[in-house]
């Protein structure tokens, strides 16, 4: 399985550890501030963000102004699709509602629980996915569906199998080990005249 990209953007150094341990099948990418975030953000393209919004030494942003929400403000603005998770002190209730109406996909409370982080991450990975696969769907880039395979397999199968039968029907069904009114209802069913 390939390990899914999570970038962390905190100043204290221990965090990245926490969260690897946490999440041990994610490839951890850590930032110490938002330029560093950014750069991150471009470089790696990951579909979750673990911010921590409290500390306002995050936000030494390019134009030199701004707190923890300006920062998950900046990397929304970079990357829109990416799902923000806030990390909020527990007793900082309204940082966390402020997270939320500016972008956050969801808060998770500090000091870190293991499993509370986990889960909201799996959430964050999952929401990243169906978002993806929905504009997979909507632009037309969505791989085959199974039975767009089938179907395609089927029918150059049937027209390999007349090629090399001569166009002898019976001997076509023998090919592809099938019955004749079998082989009958395939070609019709995929447009094949066999005249």
């Amino acid at each position: 399985m390939v390990p899914r990209t999570l970038l962390v953007v905190d100043d204290d150094p221990t965090l990245e550890g926490r969260v690897q341990d946490a999440l041990p099948v994610c490839r951890i990418v850590a930032a110490g501030g938002v330029a560093d975030a950014l750069e991150a953000v471009r470089a790696h393209r990951p579909p979750v963000v673990a911010l921590s919004v409290d500390l306002a030494q995050l936000a030494e942003s390019p134009n030199g102004s701004g707190d923890g929400l300006d920062a998950l403000s900046l990397i929304l603005g970079e990357a829109p699709s990416i799902k923000v998770i806030a990390l909020a002190p527990y007793d900082q209730r309204v940082l966390a509602v402020r997270a939320v109406a500016r972008g956050a996909h969801e808060v998770c409370g500090k000091p870190i629980d293991a499993q509370e982080l986990a889960g909201v991450v799996q959430r964050a990975f999952q929401r990243a996915d169906l978002e993806l696969e929905g504009r997979r769907l909507a632009t037309g880039d969505a791989p085959p569906t199974l039975r767009v395979l089938r179907d395609e397999t089927e029918r150059r199968a049937l027209l390999d199998s007349l090629a090399r039968s001569g166009g002898n029907l019976s001997a076509t069904a023998r090919l592809l080990g099938v019955s004749r009114p079998t082989l009958y209802s395939l070609l019709r069913q995929h447009g094949i005249r066999a005249d």
